[in-house]
């Protein structure tokens, strides 16, 4: 038995409209193919070589030719804004206007996150002379804000507008991601790591399986 073509399964499904006449925004059906569809005569050669033409070969493969992958203005893939200082307050309250302003201000996307405080003890020494006379411990605290698909003409207008913006006693830096500082941000599992040498230990022969 041979399949049905278009044209049958088309008189098949459109059966219910035949002997039927719509009326719609003053158009009167029109007849195509036997069938009454609710079209303008206007319409009519359009819809007719929509309904009969057959599907292209690259139907569903094709793409414009002027179709652009790439931006028309160059961009930075990811790009971190690293902003350190001894005052707490100071420097938290300074990420997050900045991390609000690139979302906000230069429509960027972006996120940020702290980074390990790195302690430093400074002495001092009594006037010609070696002995301590006082000890102090300073944190100093850091945070981090990634921004990603930065244009090349609107990079020196942020940084610009950070430098502006900038407290005293914050120290900013601007420098591509560092994959170390992306390790840094996570808190080491140290029994994964304590297990992970003994098995290298095992591995070498150094240490008997337990």
């Amino acid at each position: 038995m041979n399949s049905p073509t278009l044209s049958q399964a088309l008189r098949t499904a459109s059966s219910i409209l035949i002997n039927k006449t719509f009326l719609i925004n003053g158009f009167k059906p029109t007849v195509l193919n036997n069938l009454r569809f609710p079209v303008c005569a206007n319409c009519q050669q359009h819809l007719f070589a929509r309904f009969s033409s057959n599907k292209s070969e690259w139907h569903g493969l094709w793409e414009p030719h002027d179709l652009k992958t790439e931006p028309d203005i160059p961009e930075f893939e990811s790009i971190h804004i690293n902003m350190r200082g001894f005052d707490y307050p100071i420097l938290e309250s300074f990420a997050k206007y900045v991390h609000k302003s690139v979302n906000t201000i230069f429509q960027l996307e972006s996120d940020a996150w702290p980074a390990p405080a790195k302690s430093t003890q400074v002495k001092t020494f009594h006037p010609n002379s070696t002995a301590v006379n006082d000890k102090y411990d300073l944190q100093k605290y850091e945070r981090i804000v990634m921004v990603e698909d930065v244009p090349t003409t609107t990079l020196p207008i942020l940084l610009e507008f950070v430098r502006k913006n900038c407290p005293e006693g914050v120290e900013v830096f601007v420098k591509e991601p560092n994959p170390e500082e992306e390790e840094a941000r996570f808190v080491p599992d140290y029994e994964v790591i304590e297990l992970q040498k003994e098995k290298e230990a095992i591995a070498a022969g150094k240490l008997r399986k337990k």
